[in-house]
């Protein structure tokens, strides 16, 4: 991001939040795809906006990648729904299960873990869904109904 002026001939500026003015300063050049520099362009302070968004970025680790920058390439892991005794799902039940299935590999979660809810003979399909020890969403399937059921408040 390099502006076309000299050094000299640019105006003082205030340094971003998070930084002093006594600082050391040092210019750094990197390539951005042509929409980016424009949107940028626009911005009132563009070193401002760039070093804000770094110091973000910086301060918290990707959940997905660990902060490596690249993605593993996890499969979602689903249990088998033949222990958990529950018989045939119905059509809406089945449904639901797939769709959940679906917003666990968007999500990359690694993890389904299905099994009967509540007592024996039940018509109720609890799950976990987790990317790896992290708890992603929990609740229940129902048959007949037409929505899943999650629980109220945070699951542990």
């Amino acid at each position: 991001m390099s502006n076309r002026k000299s050094d000299s001939t640019r105006p003082a500026h205030k340094a971003p939040e998070g930084s002093s003015s006594t600082e050391a300063r040092e210019r750094m050049t990197f390539r951005l795809p042509a929409d980016l520099v424009t949107a940028l362009r626009r911005l009132p302070n563009q070193t401002t906006f760039v070093e804000r968004a770094v110091r973000a970025s910086l301060g918290q680790l990707c959940p997905l990648c660990h902060g490596t920058g690249q993605m593993s390439s996890g499969t979602l892991s689903v249990s088998d729904l033949k222990h958990c005794r529950l018989g045939r799902l119905d059509r809406r039940s089945a449904a639901q299960l797939k769709a959940l299935v679906r917003l666990g590999r968007e999500l990359l979660a690694t993890e389904l873990r299905l099994e009967a809810s509540g007592a024996s003979g039940s018509t109720e399909l609890g799950f976990r869904l987790a990317r790896d020890r992290q708890l992603l969403l929990a609740g229940r399937i129902c048959r007949g109904e037409s929505e899943v059921v999650l629980p109220q408040g945070p699951t542990g």
